[in-house]
């Protein structure tokens, strides 16, 4: 005979069972059977009730996918269009105010992000669906202050990011010669614009600084959903030239580290040596602890693929902080140009400006050209992208600006003295 003490015990565990499991964070994991990608995403997302972010009506949706580069789907470089459209087909369901797909490609071409829009087949998967594209390089900016920061304070970005409602990540399941694993909290890297990518490069060298330094990037636009695209992926030397693994896979959740950290499951990769979703972790995006995270749908045994690991080690060049912090601000810097014969002096450039490092003519007269204040830009290129009359160009020339650096000057002078000290001997 039980007793009653021992009843409300029982029963104290019972609910403390049901309450832990219900903490849980929720990734689900679906097949695509014969390439059926509509009933797969359909499905993950009825996995996890992604429906209950719909609760209001007209909501403004944002896509985030991965547009790399101008290549086509079938080499695993970029989100398989086919997906995006099943994103778009099931948001549509819930009758949105308006669905956004927007992007930056990783190079600081401009007109890149258009490009890579067509030639990944994502332009024409927007056209047919009747919904907004468009590169974040041509929306408005502005600067966000980092919460809690781990090395980033603030990040130039689109002001789109928190004009929408909703946010749905739609990153692929790629190697990562740089960072090992790119997945959810990487593809946010892509919010960022033009040349602060590679600025961010060279300002956080070290492996485990740019990592914080992308988990501080997640944390602006935080996406309320992920759809991860692990139809085509990539194995070894990613995120371009690796090889293409046909997995069949989607995945879908809330929680960015439990994401990657199931991803890695399943490629059979170390959570521990990808940085980002420790560094995502510590900043309390998510939880990496697989005891508290629920898979649903398939098990990740009966998913596992060991992906063959890039051959390129992770960046962590050994700069102190003084000398990255001076690489990224100096040698990155850029140079404004206005071009006079087409500048038509519409104000667009110096209203846009985020710091108001631009400003008016004293006499606004046609061959006149707005000022810039070298010293307060932080080099978003919002007046280059938002020239209605392309009159506003940029250009990083990284051997002048080291060379007219202190530090270059110096290293200049240490070279002209070896060399006259040499002459000197020799003579």
């Amino acid at each position: 005979m039980i007793s009653k003490d021992s009843k409300i015990f029982l029963f104290i565990l019972f609910l403390y069972t049901l309450m832990s499991k219900s903490e849980k964070t929720k990734i689900a994991i679906q097949k695509i059977q014969h390439d059926d990608i509509h009933t797969a995403v359909f499905k993950a997302l009825e996995l996890i009730h992604a429906k209950n972010l719909f609760k209001k009506p007209n909501l403004s949706v944002l896509l985030k996918p991965n547009i790399l580069m101008s290549k086509e789907p079938e080499g695993a470089v970029v989100t398989h269009p086919e997906i995006v459209r099943t994103v778009i087909q099931w948001v549509k369901q819930f009758e949105p105010k308006k669905i956004i797909i927007a992007e930056s490609s990783g190079t600081t071409n401009r007109g890149a992000t258009e490009r890579a829009f067509i030639g990944s087949g994502i332009k024409s998967v927007a056209e047919d669906e009747e919904v907004e594209w468009i590169p974040f390089d041509q929306t408005n900016r502005k600067i966000y202050q980092v919460k809690d920061p781990l090395i980033l304070d603030k990040i130039a970005s689109s002001q789109l990011i928190e004009e929408v409602d909703i946010i749905i990540n739609i990153p692929k399941l790629k190697t990562h010669s740089q960072c090992i694993l790119t997945c959810s909290i990487k593809n946010m890297f892509g919010t960022l614009i033009l040349g602060n990518k590679p600025k961010t490069h060279a300002k956080f060298p070290k492996y485990e600084d740019f990592s914080a330094a992308l988990a501080d990037i997640y944390s602006i636009s935080k996406p309320q959903l992920t759809v991860v695209d692990g139809y085509l992926c990539q194995e070894g030397n990613g995120p371009t030239r690796g090889d293409v693994v046909k997995m069949d896979l989607i995945l879908t959740g809330y929680d960015p580290v439990a994401l990657d950290t199931v991803a890695c499951e399943i490629i059979g990769f170390n959570p521990e040596e990808v940085l980002y979703i420790n560094k995502a972790a510590e900043k309390g995006l998510g939880t990496k602890n697989l005891d508290k995270i629920e898979i649903l749908g398939e098990n990740i045994k009966d998913v596992y693929r060991k992906f063959e690991r890039p051959k390129i080690k992770p960046i962590s060049v050994p700069l102190p902080r003084w000398l990255a912090d001076y690489v990224g601000d100096v040698i990155f810097r850029a140079s404004i140009k206005f071009n006079p014969s087409k500048c038509k002096l519409c104000s667009t450039c110096w209203e846009n400006c985020p710091v108001n490092a631009i400003s008016p003519p004293e006499i606004l007269r046609k061959g006149n050209i707005p000022i810039w204040d070298k010293n307060k830009c932080i080099f978003c290129y919002c007046c280059a992208e938002l020239c209605p009359h392309e009159a506003v160009d940029f250009r990083i020339n990284y051997i002048r600006n080291f060379f007219t650096s202190k530090l270059g000057i110096i290293f200049s002078a240490f070279i002209i003295t070896i060399v006259v000290i040499l002459i000197l001997i020799l003579l």
